[in-house]
């Protein structure tokens, strides 16, 4: 709430319904909240081996940070539309698209119509074949740029906390 940066572990607090990740400081503002655990999280060891791989695997590049650069590559929203008319300029089949980039076709055809996000593996080769961009880099700024014009305020800065007096 406050803009810092939160250098230990964040504290969950709920305020008017909102459940945040908070510095210590800015604790004290909200009713501290203990995170639940997903379904999809605990998993028993009587579940099949694909099942609990799908539920374990992280997919790096796709909404991580770049620590060096300071920014995060992302999937474009359009993406599938793009890969639809990419396909459709060069006069391609799906068939013809699958053979050559080793895609399937049903996850080819899964990626335009936009049921399915690619995984990153799958995003490159389509870069690659379509000589197109399907990720934009997304900035991330400090808590000094932040604090630098109004153009980067926090929640900190706008919101006005009012405290109740104590009636004695």
């Amino acid at each position: 709430m406050c803009g810092n940066e939160i250098f230990s572990r964040p504290i969950n607090i709920e305020i008017e319904g909102a459940v945040l990740a908070v510095c210590p400081s800015c604790a004290k503002h909200g009713k501290k909240v203990t995170p639940k655990v997903s379904k999809r999280a605990q998993i028993s060891p009587k579940q099949p081996y694909q099942q609990r791989a799908t539920t374990q695997r992280k997919t790096p590049g796709r909404g991580t940070k770049s620590y060096a650069s300071g920014a995060v590559n992302e999937l474009v929203p359009d993406y599938h539309e793009k890969v639809r008319l990419a396909r459709q300029k060069m006069k391609l089949s799906q068939k013809d698209v699958s053979i050559q980039t080793k895609i399937s076709i049903p996850e080819l055809q899964s990626i335009e119509t936009g049921k399915m996000r690619p995984p990153d593996d799958i995003v490159k080769k389509l870069e690659r074949f379509f000589e197109i961009k399907l990720t934009e880099e997304l900035k991330s700024y400090s808590a000094q740029d932040q604090k630098k014009g109004t153009a980067f305020q926090t929640l900190g800065d706008v919101v006005v906390i009012k405290k109740k007096k104590d009636e004695d």
